[in-house]
């Protein structure tokens, strides 16, 4: 008599923990979109940009995309999200930030070279929030401009990310344009820098 009454208190229990654990994250989606140019690619060339993606990790309270092969990045980088595919994550409450490891390839003789003229990194380029169970959405979208002539010359597309959250605008950047706040490669000395042990 007893384990048949206990058996319901204890499903009540559990049903009730299991409802708050699934309330206590957010849900992430990051939506690349299908890669576009705004210039005539050669079909070869569009065929191997087209079937590109996007390589990205959360690290803490910071989702990470890199342009720079992951093996030069110091930190866990688990995701490629392929152009016109999307991923999403379960991720704690909190406010978060996206960091863009940008390339422009500037010519070099060895990986060394290539990596201290042509990377930077763009810290914290955009703010976002996830809200136990809710939905917010990174939407990235590459394209080759027409007006940009480094990124024609090296046919690396502007990424621009959008987020979404809960259905609303809230806030977009081109995440790796270089400018005046990207960090150098070589004067970076943050965690995302590989260093050899």
């Amino acid at each position: 008599m007893f384990v048949r009454r206990l058996v319901p208190v204890l499903w009540c229990i559990l049903g009730a923990s299991s409802a708050l654990a699934q309330g206590s994250t957010g849900k992430l989606v990051f939506d690349v979109k299908a890669f576009t140019s705004e210039i005539d690619l050669k079909p070869k060339m569009e065929q191997q940009l087209k079937s590109g993606g996007l390589d990205w990790g959360i690290v803490g309270r910071q989702l990470v995309v890199t342009l720079v092969n992951k093996r030069f990045i110091g930190v866990d980088i688990p995701n490629l999200t392929r152009f016109g595919d999307r991923k999403e994550l379960d991720l704690p409450p909190g406010d978060y930030t996206l960091t863009c490891v940008g390339l422009i390839p500037e010519g070099g003789l060895s990986v060394e070279k290539v990596l201290d003229k042509g990377a930077y990194v763009n810290q914290d380029v955009l703010h976002f929030t996830i809200v136990a169970g809710k939905t917010t959405v990174l939407e990235a979208d590459p394209v080759i401009k027409k007006h940009n002539t480094f990124f024609l010359k090296f046919f690396i597309p502007e990424i621009q990310v959008k987020v979404v959250a809960d259905g609303a605008p809230a806030g977009d950047a081109v995440i790796n344009t270089r400018g005046d706040a990207s960090v150098p490669w070589p004067q970076y000395d943050g965690p995302l820098k590989f260093r050899a042990k």
